[in-house]
């Protein structure tokens, strides 16, 4: 395969990928993909979309072959404005240009949006004034290009670049082509080759006139002449060659231009010249477009005119334009892939590589040797300027439902419609089809139905049975004028009344109990699995004969059958329910998804048969034999160990245990009520709905747990924990009868010692806490009858008090019982604390507010109320100071007395001072003979 470039053309390309290629590389080769040539081995993932740019050739995947050849080819980028049949973006809305340049004339019709975008848009001398509808982008561009004599290309990145010739392509040959002699020079290459040349003057044109647009007397012309005219006829006279081409869609002012440049094609001789040359890559060279020097005397290819040096020689070449050049894919090219995504694939490892060589077409492409346009020359074909009106719908539509040819249910509706006129209310005569829209109501989206101009109504067909749909239509001409679409319709498809075919008689099995039912939903003609898809399950009834009528009353079951299974080839399989052991007929009814039931099948019979002792699930005592009897359940009226005696029996009350006086000693009954009894007398244990109960060896009720109040009684020891220490024991003892009323607590004591709280045994009215560890150390709270109580610390025999007490008795004293005066005490007149002795007190605060002291008022050490105490003054001295031995805290002195004592008699004093913490005195006599002593006493406020 190979590359094929052709000047303002698609050109084409092929690569051929070897059969190891993997198959997830073939899956990414999409369509409209872009491959990309590369001269040189590079790396697609890291240039990314730089290749576009960069490649000597990009082309968009349009083709493939991957059967056995794996071929894939396509087209060049202007395929993007449109293919060889004018496919693409299509320019449906007329384009409209007056008066504009060049560059706006390419920018409208390139519009937004598009594949191909604007790339360099050189200047062109004039205006563009045109109309254009119905053409594909690429169709109206050339048009526009060669009206005002400028040329277009696309660029591999998708890019149009437009304008004269000389901008676009190398007007400076760079190549020589020869046929002897190539070789590169300093500033040219030449290219070895064979060369064929064909040159011709069959299209050769002295005058052309152009039928431009317009009907009749009306048609708009344009003509142009040769200006030098070098052939003369037989007579001598100017040769007269006129080619007259018609351009209906020419507007009348570009009719002269495009005259003169349909006779500009015609005026030369055709020159064509094919090479053959081994040089592949010709990139740097030329390029379709651009002009190549071409030597060759000895076929005639000389022009006086040009003189160039090519390598050190004169020549004479003559200078024509490469038009084409076709190359193929060899050896150290790179070939990337472009996916839809943007993404690119290395195809160079797969590429199978080719060798051949490089065909070069300079001169001129093939021209028709008929006309040069593309319309009839003679009566010129008058423009279609009606529009068809809008179809009137004739109501109401018919419907009716089918089976397509997969069994499934469809339906059709058939829609009829009048004759239009056209809008301006003539008689169409160029009408075409009408087009037909329909979609589900409301329709949003719609289908396209077509019919043919002389029909009045169309079937639409493949619709859902009973769904509504929405229908319109409009007329078209055959010049492609569309009418306004009509109001729109609707109309509902019949629902699905079509029954399934009968269906071919099931296979059956019997059991005591049900009839189990398989079909291959084959129909009663014959064949299976061959019921129609819109199956939904199949009806089975049982009769008593082979001519029952199915009905309500003999339907047993319905089995699950559908499309998925039909398709699988998947049996339907059920059992439904029927106890009757006698000969049973089964038939089986195929219903739809619609309901639609089909006629019954023949039927098929079975019989139930008895099951052997080997096989037994019906039990009777017949067939009970001695050993054991394992059953998942047993139905019986009453199941007993013995009919009297001791037993336990099961019957529909419950189950009972009897001792072997024949009383009951175990009663669970199904109400909810139950009694158990280890025994009826002695020892024993009794548990019913109202509580638990137990008794001793006489009789005796030691523990009670009454259900109803929640009440309980326990006689004897209760102890919290069988360990060592840390317990709560309530009424210990060791033998029955001899439990204390008494609560015991254990904690990190060794073994038998513990708190203790018990009755006082020797008192009355009386309790008492104490430790075992410490016998002496016991606590006595007595209630004296109503009169009070107290609380003693007591000796080991509870006999005295051994320290401390508090007493009520309508007063309230604390004491300590050895010294039996010291206390407290507190009735409602007084409070008297001390040594209390005949009813005296150290002090006594009364009712009336005073505070009565009694006794002698010792000093504290320290800070204090009252200060006491003697100072002796030397003789001779004027005065002294003492100190009371402490200082008061806040407040001062309030008051201090002194009285003067010596042998000699008594003087007078004065206290000169006083502070928080002593006294200052001064003798009357400054300077007595001898001393003297001073007795104070003070208190603080």
């Amino acid at each position: 395969m190979s590359v094929t470039e052709v000047i303002q053309a698609l050109g084409s390309w092929g690569v051929t990928l070897s059969a190891e290629t993997p198959q997830e590389i073939i899956d990414d080769l999409d369509f409209f993909g872009h491959v990309a040539i590369v001269p040189g081995r590079v790396n697609p993932a890291e240039y990314g979309d730089n290749l576009l740019t960069m490649a000597r050739y990009v082309g968009v995947l349009t083709r493939r072959d991957v059967d056995e050849r794996k071929v894939i080819g396509g087209q060049g980028m202007a395929v993007w404005l449109g293919d060889a049949d004018d496919k693409g973006e299509v320019l449906e809305s007329p384009v409209t240009i007056t008066g504009q340049t060049f560059p706006n004339a390419i920018r409208a019709l390139l519009g937004s949006g598009t594949a191909v975008i604007e790339g360099t848009l050189f200047s062109v001398a004039g205006t563009y004034t045109g109309r254009h509808q119905w053409e594909s982008r690429r169709s109206a561009i050339d048009y526009v290009c060669q009206t005002m004599g400028a040329e277009w290309r696309v660029n591999g990145n998708g890019t149009l670049d437009a304008g004269p010739a000389a901008n676009l392509w190398l007007t400076s040959p760079q190549c020589v082509i020869v046929r002897k002699g190539a070789g590169r020079d300093l500033t040219l290459t030449g290219l070895p080759g064979e060369i064929q040349l064909t040159r011709d003057v069959e299209d050769w044109t002295s005058r052309v006139v152009l039928l431009a647009e317009g009907e009749g007397d009306a048609v708009a012309t344009g003509s142009a002449n040769i200006a030098s005219n070098p052939y003369v006829d037989l007579r001598g006279q100017p040769v007269k060659r006129t080619r007259v081409i018609s351009e209906s869609g020419t507007a009348t002012g570009n009719a002269a231009a495009r005259a003169q440049l349909q006779l500009n094609r015609f005026t030369g001789t055709r020159n064509a010249l094919r090479l053959s040359a081994e040089d592949y890559e010709i990139r740097g060279t030329f390029r379709p477009g651009d002009w190549v020097w071409v030597y060759d005397p000895e076929s005639g290819l000389v022009d006086t005119n040009n003189e160039i040096t090519f390598r050190s020689q004169r020549i004479n070449p003559i200078k024509l334009r490469a038009v084409e050049t076709t190359w193929p894919v060899v050896e150290g090219m790179t070939v990337g892939y472009r996916t839809l995504a943007g993404t690119w694939l290395d195809l160079t490892n797969y590429v199978a590589f080719e060798d051949g060589q490089t065909s070069i077409t300079v001169g001129e492409l093939g021209r028709s040797l008929t006309n040069a346009g593309t319309e009839p020359v003679g009566d010129r074909p008058i423009p279609d300027s009606t529009i068809p009106g809008t179809v009137t719908w004739v109501n109401p539509f018919g419907t009716s439902v089918y089976l397509d040819g997969l069994g499934n249910t469809r339906a059709r509706i058939i829609t009829a419609w009048q004759v239009p006129l056209n809008a301006d209310g003539s008689t169409i005569l160029d009408g075409d089809h009408y087009e037909i829209g329909y979609g589900v109501t409301p329709a949003s989206s719609w289908e396209t139905a077509y019919a043919a101009w002389g029909d009045l109504q169309a079937v639409v067909g493949d619709l859902s049975p009973g769904v509504t749909y929405d229908f319109r239509i409009r007329a078209v001409d055959r010049a492609g004028n569309t009418g306004s679409w009509s109001t729109t319709a609707s109309a509902t498809a019949n629902p699905d009344t079509i029954p399934p075919s009968t269906p071919a008689p099931p296979t059956v099995a019997a059991s005591l109990i049900a009839i189990q039912v398989s079909h291959t939903l084959g129909k009663a003609s014959g064949g299976t699995f061959n019921l129609e898809l819109d199956l939904d399950h199949l009806e089975v009834h049982v009769g008593a004969s082979s001519g029952f009528t199915p009905d309500a009353t003999t339907l047993r079951g319905k089995v699950p059958a559908n499309a998925g299974m039909l398709q699988a080839g998947i049996a339907a399989v059920g059992t439904v329910p029927e106890s009757n052991t006698t000969l049973r007929h089964v038939k089986v009814i195929a219903v739809d998804m619609a309901g639609n039931r089909s006629a019954p099948s023949n039927s098929a019979t079975v019989t139930a048969l008895l099951i052997d002792d080997a096989h037994i699930t019906d039990l009777s005592v017949s067939k009970v034999t001695a050993g054991t009897v394992s059953a998942n359940w047993l139905l019986g009226a009453s199941i007993g160990t013995a009919a009297s005696g001791a037993r336990v029996e099961l019957n529909a009350t419950g189950l009972h245990g009897f001792n072997a006086g024949g009383l009951e000693t175990v009663s669970l009954l199904n109400t909810g009520t139950f009694t158990l009894r280890t025994g009826l007398t002695g020892a024993r244990v009794v548990l019913d709905s109202t509580g638990l109960e137990m008794y001793d060896v006489g009789g005796n009720k030691t523990v009670d747990f009454n259900a109803g109040d929640g009440t309980a009684l326990i006689v004897g020891q209760v102890t919290s924990s069988q360990t060592a220490s840390k317990r709560l024991v309530v009424n210990p003892g060791p033998t029955l009868g001899a439990y204390e009323p008494e609560i015991r607590l254990y904690e990190e004591f060794a073994a038998g010692e513990y708190h203790y709280w018990t009755q006082d045994i020797g008192g009355t009215h009386a309790c008492e806490l104490g430790s075992a560890k410490q016998a002496d150390r016991k606590i006595r709270l007595r209630m004296e009858s109503a009169a009070g109580w107290d609380l003693q610390q007591m000796n080991a025999s509870m006999s005295a008090t051994t320290g401390g007490y508090i007493t009520a008795y309508g007063y309230i004293e604390m004491g300590y019982a050895p010294a039996a005066n010291a206390k407290i005490r507190i009735d409602s007149s007084n409070v008297d604390v001390g040594y209390i002795n005949n009813g005296n007190a150290f002090y006594r605060a009364t009712s009336s507010g005073w505070l009565d002291f009694f006794g002698r008022l010792g000093m504290p050490g320290g800070d204090g109320a009252f200060a006491r105490g003697n100072a002796v003054i030397p003789g001779g001295s004027a005065g002294a100071s003492v100190s009371y031995g402490m200082t008061f805290t806040g407040g001062t002195v309030f008051a201090t007395t002194g009285m003067l004592y010596t042998p000699g008699g008594t003087y007078a004093h004065l206290i000169n001072g006083r502070t928080n913490s002593g006294l200052s005195f001064l003798a009357n006599n400054p300077t007595p003979p001898i001393q003297y002593e001073i007795s104070y006493f003070g208190w603080k406020q």
